[in-house]
């Protein structure tokens, strides 16, 4: 068992100092249902959208899971359906083009999401449109 307060070390190489902390927690507004495949690169982003601001109408080319931490977010798919999403709220968003959507900041304060992509390669994250 390490002594409080040891450093880490490689692994396999002796003690190391477990370390954790949240970086977000959130609750699904509806079951989520994540189907991958042909995933070869995982990322994770901490994004900040200020005030008034949007993402731009997009895609992803993998799926994605997100978390809003703060501020007020509506996210509107291409068919015209928005869903409010606000602090602790988790959501998931689809691969591919048939999904586009916008984000945009119709709060008071910056949003602030964690974002975990699930990207099928080492290409985008996201694809403009329109």
């Amino acid at each position: 068992m390490p002594t409080p307060g040891a450093k880490a070390a490689e692994y396999g190489d002796g003690a190391c100092v477990l370390v954790t902390r949240h970086l977000a927690k959130g609750i699904a507004k509806e079951p989520i249902e994540l189907h991958v495949a042909n995933v070869s690169e995982v990322l994770m982003r901490r994004i900040v959208l200020p005030v008034g601001g949007s993402t731009g109408w997009h895609y992803h080319p993998g799926s994605l899971l997100a978390v809003v931490e703060q501020g007020e977010l509506t996210h509107t798919d291409v068919h015209g359906r928005s869903h409010r999403y606000g602090p602790g709220d988790a959501f998931l968003e689809p691969h591919g083009s048939q999904h586009a959507h916008e984000g945009c900041n119709t709060g008071e304060n910056d949003v602030v999401l964690h974002v975990t992509y699930l990207n099928p390669g080492a290409g985008p994250l996201a694809v403009p449109v329109g």
